[in-house]
């Protein structure tokens, strides 16, 4: 799993969420000691809580991650997972995606992956997403009209 953040203008690192001893998949731990702790909370302080964090609804998002978010003063909402209308990361991550299927070769091994993606990370300006930032509340009020559907914009 990975983890990245883009705002106006901002651009975080990228995390490679390594899985915890023990355990069968990332869970909420992991997302806690390896993202909230050292790139979100650090973020939040210089920011202040006028900010609002954005996550979808993976489940590592919730858990040990919730509580420790919330003490934080760190504003956010329920969003559905992946939700395409509203998150403007999703089209970071559709970009990355489309161009990894253009490489004239398949990596073929985790490091090999790791490498493209944080090359591709790499060349992510924020300000090329600025127009989807700007447009968040008229998309928002966008999907309270069709009660949650897909929009048309």
């Amino acid at each position: 799993m990975i983890w990245g953040a883009i705002g106006w203008d901002y651009k975080s690192e990228l995390v490679f969420i390594e899985k915890l001893p023990e355990r069968k998949g990332i869970c909420s731990k992991a997302y806690l000691q390896q993202v909230l702790q050292p790139v979100v909370f650090p973020l939040f302080d210089q920011l202040g809580p006028e900010y609002i964090f954005i996550e979808d609804g993976a489940k590592v998002h919730l858990g040990h991650a919730r509580l420790p978010r919330l003490e934080h003063g760190i504003r956010g909402f329920n969003w559905p997972p992946s939700s395409l209308d509203l998150n403007p990361i999703e089209k970071v991550w559709r970009w990355m995606k489309e161009e990894l299927k253009k490489l004239p070769f398949v990596p073929t091994t985790i490091d090999e992956l790791k490498q493209e993606i944080q090359r591709l990370w790499d060349q992510v300006d924020p300000r090329d997403f600025r127009r989807y930032i700007e447009r968040l509340t008229c998309k928002l009020e966008d999907v309270i009209e069709v009660k949650g559907l897909s929009t048309v914009h």
